[in-house]
């Protein structure tokens, strides 16, 4: 239902309403286009609502486009609609929850997806000319244009990837999420922060489910607002000339504010809706804000692509600017620059040779040939585009150059995450599945390694050894026993990481042996000290003379086992010596407290108890000193501290809490603090645990 209220002793409030038009089935949006027209966006269709006789009642919905998939999650249909100056509508497609979708304009233009994120279209307002105009968004709540002519769209909710975002949005844009990968995010193929190649970055994250975005900007200024219906605020969002943006609260309220759509009238006021409880249902107690008299932004027309010539595209492909990059991209592309896109992927410089492949790929001039070249590009971000490019092709003949990314230039263990997933799709049974795509969800559809893969690959001799460490990580432990005596660090440091958790004679006396090797690297011995902890230990003291070390990182390391066998006299002496002669030198600090721990646990009677930080903004001035990666990620994966036992990190841990491998990106350091010191302070309502009787 629609309803028109009405103010009219205009004092501020509602007199009353009437219903202008009803019927809808899950109507997520309403606009008006430039001529005045009204339309309603539901779900699954758009309708157009005209009063030719001004009544001030629609006189039948007339329906423009429909959006068929077997998606039943308004959620993930349509959401959002915006009109510009030119006579083009917006709309908005959540991700559909991993299913095909087909969209038919008037004429009978065409789109339909299966797999890929939410996407915004674009067509006549007569429902003609549908194209897409951009994709790889999650749940893409509300869409409008700035001031400046700048299409902003507010994206929600990347799962266990954030942050939410506030999005400029052009033609041809990804923004990087691809429902079929799944939604935590960190699918080598998504880049939800601009980090895959070709994929475009955000402007500013945003609160806990945004959901209406508007350009209040007054003079000399660039000022939106976004509703944050979770966090029962409205964010203010400045964008500063040098592009970084400055956020600040607006507005905010009680349990009971849950702010939606924001819109103003020609006065300057802003009306902001509210659908007041946490419940989803439809429960009736909804409200509407006003908040009097906010800047108009004035619309000015939108900057026209700049005519480029072989000089201008170099330029513009070299940039920093991802922006610039994707400009130069789509003009090639929209021009049909064949020619030129692949004469630079000659080029001596990776960037133009990425610009190039990234152009030849949106023109679909993706014959096999190019894409082995590609393939066999030395540098990594032209691999991975090759790879993501081979996967898309669901070319079997593809499958043997698949192998030349790992032998042709450096590999790192993000490439080889993407080399895999697309071994995975190059695959005759996700081939087949796939043509199933109009009645197979895309999540479902089979994705699996050849037998022995992994296996040939980490005792292939003639791969580097930072590709073996990456296969062996993803072996079973008894499978690769034999490698701990290589005489490569990386493979050895993989291994000690996979055998560690095997209560077996022979390991342990292998891990013995690299912890008291002084010719093995302060690391491999660090690493064995942590395999070891987690060891049936008989005689623990054997590590006793490592306390003395002068490498810190093996004291250290010595010094967390040996914590746990404070029970044998030779330990409890040799820790008793470290606190009767405590020194002063700041790298013993971390011995000291590991020795007065063993020996007191939490009595308050510890003698150096006292030099830790007692709070989390001291923790955090403490860690802007910097510190030891590597020691962090020994203690992260130590039974002490059992991190593990909930979150991941880099291939490693479990998936009972979020994935931290890119909570860096999301939080800040102090944040990150406050959840280790108080990790009952906030959880999201995913990883609640809940006790049932």
């Amino acid at each position: 239902m629609i309803k028109v209220f009405i103010d009219s002793d205009t004092d501020g409030k509602a007199d009353g309403f009437h219903v202008f038009a009803e019927g809808f089935n899950a109507a997520m949006n309403l606009a008006f286009s430039k001529d005045g027209s009204l339309y309603v966006l539901c779900a699954w269709s758009l309708y157009a609502l005209p009063d030719r006789d001004a009544d001030g009642v629609c006189d039948e919905p007339e329906l423009v486009l429909k959006l068929e998939t077997n998606a039943g999650n308004p959620h993930g249909c349509w959401l959002g609609i915006t009109f510009d100056e030119d006579g083009f509508m917006y709309l908005s497609r959540g991700n559909v929850g991993g299913d095909y979708y087909r969209i038919e304009g008037k004429d009978g233009s065409l789109v339909e997806g299966y797999g890929d994120g939410g996407n915004i279209v674009r067509a006549k307002t007569d429902g003609t000319e549908l194209q897409e105009w951009a994709t790889g968004f999650w749940n893409s709540m509300d869409l409008k244009f700035d001031h400046k002519g700048n299409l902003l769209l507010i994206d929600n909710d990347p799962d266990a990837r954030g942050p939410n975002r506030l999005l400029r949005v052009v033609e041809g844009g990804d923004y990087g999420h691809k429902h079929m990968f799944g939604g935590s995010g960190r699918h080598p193929f998504q880049g939800w922060d601009g980090s895959f190649p070709g994929h475009l970055t955000y402007l500013s994250g945003t609160g806990e489910a945004p959901s209406g975005v508007i350009d209040v900007s007054g003079k000399g200024e660039h000022t939106l607002l976004i509703s944050i219906w979770n966090e029962n605020a409205i964010e203010r969002h400045t964008i500063l000339e040098d592009g970084e943006v400055e956020k600040s609260i607006f507005m905010s309220g009680g349990k009971d504010f849950r702010p939606v759509a924001l819109d103003q009238d020609s006065d300057g006021n802003l009306f902001i809706s509210d659908w007041m409880l946490v419940d989803y249902p439809n429960h009736g107690k909804g409200r509407i804000w006003r908040v009097s008299k906010l800047p108009i932004a004035t619309q000015q027309p939108a900057e026209s692509d700049p005519v480029a010539d072989e000089l201008t595209i170099e330029r513009l492909l070299k940039s920093e600017d991802q922006f610039d990059r994707h400009m130069g991209e789509m003009w090639l592309a929209k021009n049909d620059k064949q020619q030129l896109a692949k004469t630079l992927t000659n080029s001596d410089d990776p960037a133009l040779r990425l610009g190039g492949y990234l152009a030849l790929r949106r023109m679909n001039s993706g014959n096999k040939r190019l894409i082995e070249y590609a393939l066999a590009d030395v540098d990594i971000e032209v691999r991975r585009l090759a790879l993501l490019w081979a996967a898309e092709s669901r070319d079997i003949s593809l499958r043997p150059a698949l192998d030349k990314v790992l032998s042709v230039g450096p590999v790192s263990p993000v490439l080889f995450n993407t080399y895999l997933a697309a071994v995975e799709m190059v695959n005759e049974r996700f081939i087949e599945a796939y043509k199933k795509k109009k009645s197979t969800n895309s999540k479902k559809l089979p994705r699996e390694l050849e037998s022995g893969l992994l296996d040939n690959l980490a005792r292939d001799k003639n791969l580097s050894a930072a590709v073996r460490a990456q296969a062996i990580k993803r072996l079973q432990a008894e499978n690769v026993i034999d490698l701990l005596g290589s005489d490569q660090d990386a493979i050895l440091l993989a291994t000690i990481n996979q055998v560690s958790s095997l209560q077996n004679h022979g390991v342990r006396n292998r891990l013995l042996g690299l912890a008291l090797d002084g010719r093995q690297t302060s690391q491999v011995r660090a690493e064995a000290l942590l395999a070891l902890s987690k060891q049936i230990l008989v005689h623990p003291e054997e590590l006793v003379p490592l306390l003395q070390s002068r490498e810190l990182n093996v004291a250290n390391e010595a010094a967390r086992t040996l914590k746990l066998h404070v029970g044998n006299s030779t330990v409890k002496n040799a820790f008793q010596k470290w606190v009767s002669v405590a020194g002063d030198k700041p790298e013993q600090a971390a011995l000291e407290e590991l020795a007065e721990t063993a020996l007191f646990g939490l009595s308050p009677e510890k003698p150096f108890g006292s030099k830790r930080p007692d709070s989390v903004e001291s923790w955090v001035d403490q860690l802007n000193a910097g510190g030891d990666p590597l020691r962090g990620s020994r203690v992260f994966r130590s039974t002490q501290v059992m991190c593990t036992r909930c979150h991941a990190v880099d291939e490693g841990g479990t998936n009972l809490g979020p994935d931290l491998g890119g909570i860096a990106q999301s939080v800040t350091r102090a944040q990150i603090v406050r959840s280790i010191l108080r990790p009952s302070d906030s959880f999201p309502p995913q990883y609640q645990a809940w006790n049932i009787y």
